[in-house]
């Protein structure tokens, strides 16, 4: 048995994807018929086909076989040269196959992809895109990334611009793209641009990317400040029509009641000092005055069991919140006896309500204020109030008057002056 192959001092060349054909020559160089199944070594089997796989010569005869070669299009088929061989197996003597090696060329090619992700992007000003390469060519290659725009309205920043891949290998860069201007307001901006790929060669992958400019201002900003502003509005508004002047309201009624308290503490501390000056100049006009004959004892009934004493003079001045009441008065002091001759009630803003006068809780007298701005009141028999009784003025302030040249009160105040005479009561020391 013999075996040759075609073209075997010049090697087949064969580019990955592509097939070539290889002539293999058998040769019966025994005296029987013989067949023979032939494969290759050196090379996958997948790439290899023979046509036909099997022959049966006659001694002495030979047949061509065609070798078909079809290796993939990957980058794991390395351009260069491969040994490889064609083995001829005898079937009846599977011992005495034969080899026939030679040189296959895989020829290089060059395959690159890549891709822009994502390919649109929004932003008011610049994104970044991720830009993955790969080498799919059985060579190494060196990349290079550019962009461009035909408007000439953003600017590209790509990184790293320049590497080299083995085959296989893959590429990643990241590819800052951004506006050379602002857009502050209106509808959004489309900006195309092309992002290029290439090899030393010349050879390039374009990627089609776009960049959608959002307005600094948008619709629904403008839409949120006009909210506001018209919020705004509103609260100044209610401010300055209903919380300001309530505030403002509470703040002078609160100032007026105290200003209120404050004069109605002065007024009866006034009245406290007028009556403490009145018994103190009763008092020394006693004392400088000649000292009146003893009267003789009272003959017949028993007198009215009180002594004579001193004059007596005080005053009550209260103020009373409208609507309301108030009260004040004077305890006849113990051992005592407060014989009351006259007392005059004074209205001095011409409030409207009611006065009373009670002495040992009795009433004496009840006036509306409506009817009178002062009133006296003479009693022919003095009215008699025993020690620890009181004398007091009350009064019911339906509305304060206005005091004319004056500004409108906010409080009632009335005053009570009492005079008579303050003796011991019977059975105390002289």
């Amino acid at each position: 048995m013999s075996i040759s192959l075609g073209l075997v001092e010049t090697p087949a060349v064969v580019v990955p994807g592509e097939s070539v054909d290889i002539p293999v020559t058998v040769r019966n160089s025994g005296d029987v018929v013989e067949g023979y199944d032939l494969d290759v070594v050196g090379m996958p089997s997948t790439w290899a086909t023979f046509d036909p796989p099997r022959v049966s010569l006659y001694p002495g005869a030979s047949q061509t076989v065609t070798l078909t070669v079809r290796p993939p299009r990957s980058s794991e088929v390395r351009a260069g040269e491969l040994p490889y061989g064609v083995r001829v197996v005898p079937s009846e003597a599977p011992q005495t196959a034969t080899v026939e090696e030679a040189v296959l060329t895989i020829a290089p090619f060059s395959e690159v992809t890549g891709e822009l992700r994502p390919q649109v992007r929004r932003a008011r000003l610049g994104a970044r895109y991720r830009l993955v390469g790969l080498n799919g060519g059985n060579v190494e290659e060196t990349l290079s990334v550019t962009a461009v725009d035909g408007a000439e309205q953003l600017r590209f920043a790509p990184r790293p611009r320049t590497t080299t891949l083995a085959a296989g290998e893959r590429y990643a860069a990241v590819l800052g793209v951004r506006a050379r201007r602002l857009l502050w307001r209106g509808t959004p901006r489309h900006l195309p641009f092309r992002a290029v790929l290439g090899d030393a060669t010349g050879r390039a992958v374009t990627l089609d990317g776009t960049l959608v400019q959002q307005p600094v201002l948008s619709a629904w900003l403008l839409k949120l400040l006009a909210l506001l502003l018209a919020l705004l509005l509103l609260l100044l508004a209610l401010w300055f029509g209903l919380l300001r002047p309530a505030v403002t309201s509470a703040a002078r009624e609160a100032v007026d009641e105290g200003v209120a308290q404050v004069a109605t503490e002065a007024e009866e501390a006034a009245s406290e000092a007028a009556g403490a000056a009145a018994r103190d100049a009763i008092e020394q006009e006693r004392a400088v005055a000649p000292a009146a004959p003893t009267p003789p004892p009272a003959t017949g009934g028993g007198g009215d069991g009180a002594s004579r004493g001193g004059q007596f003079a005080t005053a009550l001045v209260l103020r009373t919140n409208p609507g309301g009441s108030a009260s004040r008065s004077y305890t006849v002091p113990r051992g005592r006896v407060l014989l009351i001759t006259d007392f005059l009630v004074d209205n001095p803003q011409g409030d409207t309500g009611t006065l009373t006068v009670t002495a040992d809780d009795v009433r004496v007298v009840t006036y509306g204020l409506e009817n009178f701005r002062n009133q006296d009141y003479h009693s022919v028999t003095p009215i008699r109030v025993p020690a620890g009784a009181r004398v007091t003025l009350t009064v019911v302030c339906r509305r304060p008057g206005t005091p004319v040249g004056a500004p409108a009160p906010s409080t009632c105040q009335e005053g009570l002056y009492l005079n008579g005479t303050l003796a011991r009561s019977a059975g105390t020391g002289s």
